[in-house]
């Protein structure tokens, strides 16, 4: 996990706001802290405080969770099918016809 460290950066200002947001849409109940090598989210509850960290043990997990849930791989262009039988078949050519007519009406060849 590489933590983003140079606070005086715009840039970096801006992308710590972003994750923040992100953050707290998915953990809304929670206080989210930036630490140097970890994300701490915490909350108060009747038994005291519930603390989790993300940290460079479980970020890659946690990214590709938020990847999943929020489709965050894209779309892949000139995407290959493999079908598996003749309907199968039949659909992936309409597919691939429809992706060159939409293209050809954008101005775009494939």
């Amino acid at each position: 996990m590489t933590m983003i460290k140079d606070n005086n950066n715009i840039e970096v200002k801006k992308i710590k706001i972003n994750m923040k947001l992100v953050l707290l849409l998915l953990f809304p109940d929670y206080q989210i802290n930036f630490l140097p090598l970890s994300i701490r989210l915490s909350k108060k509850t009747d038994e005291g405080e519930e603390v989790h960290l993300i940290d460079k043990d479980n970020f890659e997990s946690f990214r590709n969770i938020v990847s999943k849930m929020f489709c965050l791989k894209g779309i892949q262009k000139n995407k290959k099918y493999n079908p598996g039988g003749p309907q199968a078949q039949a659909l992936v050519k309409k597919f691939e016809e429809r992706q060159k007519t939409l293209a050809k009406m954008k101005g775009k060849d494939t």
